[in-house]
């Protein structure tokens, strides 16, 4: 049940409810609490780390305490259900991961779920270009229970961000920049495919969802997530740097060609243009640095397609004032949400919780983390942590279960330190 957790957690594009947090991998994680609390009865020893159970009840109680009016009750409760999901799963994760031998298994699970995650971003972004015709992207996303697979992003027209496996472009990348810390260490620990071709393609095709996402989060966080992921993995002994660099350039060249077959087969004036897309991102990349440091000219070019409002910046200001007015509990979960100018979340971590938990939510939530980062232990759940929190500034990343099953991984390294083992033996004979 912890496996097929693990292989469907990012998978968001179907809906069970309207409900946040209400996605596929939720039936899974309440079947895993259900037996774990079905050990507690019939052991009659408590399942789950006591020491992070305590830390989470405080978190949970500061939360009770902005209990909000009665107008913006429904989404406190959707986001505190939230909250209780994104528990349970450290929980399991935890729990689950101190049973031998079952870190290699969810390793390779891993594996086959980058792979599909990869393959079905090469077929989606062919929909999105128009490959298979204007409205195959609209046809998919009415499937039953189906979201949505791209999203018109940014430019009136010929912009499709890929959303893949998620409603959303930027979690969708911070999805797959997860899932290559995962792919990595199972090649690093012989539980891949055993062809380092094809562990490099998984993680190559990975990497190219992250880049049709067009979210500068993810394009940001890539590098830095492969840099630390690489560093922790030699210092620690668990993967060769030869073999980590074989596996990248085969990932590098896996981009290269997906990217250049779809440049090959984008159709013109049908769906996304796929070299306006590039265009824009680089183009306000650069009137970004432009307005940042004063020292050149912006380029407008695309100033009449696309609104030049970055919302979530425009309500920081908002969350800021908030904080100002409720420094102790703030306003209250999802409050602010549904009491800025425009109803947009901030997507930073910091400000959200500040804004809507104020002093005391922050403490508990510092207190979370810290107790994570102290009592864990392991490379492989350190650079998924990593990887689950970078976003932290432009993603709020507080209701995504990718975070609290980095940190269960982490804390599960901590009570299993023999299933860290170098197991560099075992890649060296790959073929």
């Amino acid at each position: 049940m912890f496996l097929a957790m693990v292989a469907v957690l990012p998978l968001h594009t179907v809906f069970l409810s309207a409900w946040i947090s209400w996605k596929p991998y939720l039936v899974v994680v309440i079947a895993v609490g259900l037996l774990d609390i079905a050990d507690w009865v019939r052991l009659r020893r408590y399942p789950w780390n006591p020491t992070i159970t305590g830390v989470l009840a405080v978190l949970f109680g500061v939360v009770l305490i902005g209990w909000p009016a009665a107008e913006y009750f429904e989404r406190y409760a959707q986001l505190l259900l939230a909250l209780g999901v994104g528990a349970l799963v450290l929980l399991t994760t935890e729990r689950s991961l101190r049973q031998t031998g079952m870190l290699d298994r969810m390793l390779r699970v891993a594996v086959w779920t980058g792979a599909i995650m990869g393959a079905t971003a090469v077929i989606f972004e062919m929909v999105a270009l128009g490959v298979f015709g204007a409205s195959a992207h609209t046809t998919i996303a009415e499937l039953p229970g189906v979201f949505r697979v791209t999203k018109p992003a940014y430019l009136d027209e010929g912009f499709f961000a890929l959303t893949n496996w998620h409603q959303d472009p930027g979690y969708s990348a911070a999805w797959s920049n997860l899932w290559v810390v995962l792919v990595l260490a199972a090649s690093a620990r012989g539980m891949a495919t055993r062809w380092k071709w094809l562990d490099g393609a998984v993680i190559g095709g990975l990497a190219f969802n992250i880049i049709m996402a067009f979210s500068r989060t993810g394009w940001t966080t890539l590098p830095i997530v492969v840099g630390v992921t690489v560093i922790l993995f030699v210092r620690r002994d668990v993967a060769k740097i030869g073999h980590l660099a074989r596996l990248l350039g085969i990932a590098l060249l896996t981009v290269a060609l997906l990217i250049s077959l779809m440049l090959a087969i984008d159709p013109p004036d049908v769906g996304g243009d796929l070299t306006l897309q590039f265009d824009f991102r680089f183009s306000q990349g650069w009137e970004l640095l432009s307005d940042i440091t004063g020292l050149f000219d912006t380029s407008e070019p695309f100033a009449d397609r696309f609104d030049v409002s970055e919302q979530r910046a425009d309500v920081w200001p908002e969350y800021v004032d908030m904080f100002r007015a409720n420094p102790l509990t703030g306003v209250g979960l999802g409050v602010g949400w549904q009491i800025n100018s425009i109803q947009q979340e901030p997507h930073n971590l910091v400000l959200e919780i500040l804004a809507e938990l104020g002093l005391l939510g922050a403490a508990a939530f510092v207190g979370l983390l810290a107790t994570v980062g102290l009592r864990g232990r392991g490379p492989i759940g350190s650079a998924a942590l990593v990887a689950a929190l970078l976003p932290f500034i432009s993603q709020t990343v507080l209701f995504e279960p990718s975070w609290w099953f980095a940190a269960g991984l982490l804390l599960a390294g901590g009570s299993t330190d023999g299933s860290e083992m170098n197991n560099t033996a075992q890649s060296s004979s790959y073929t």
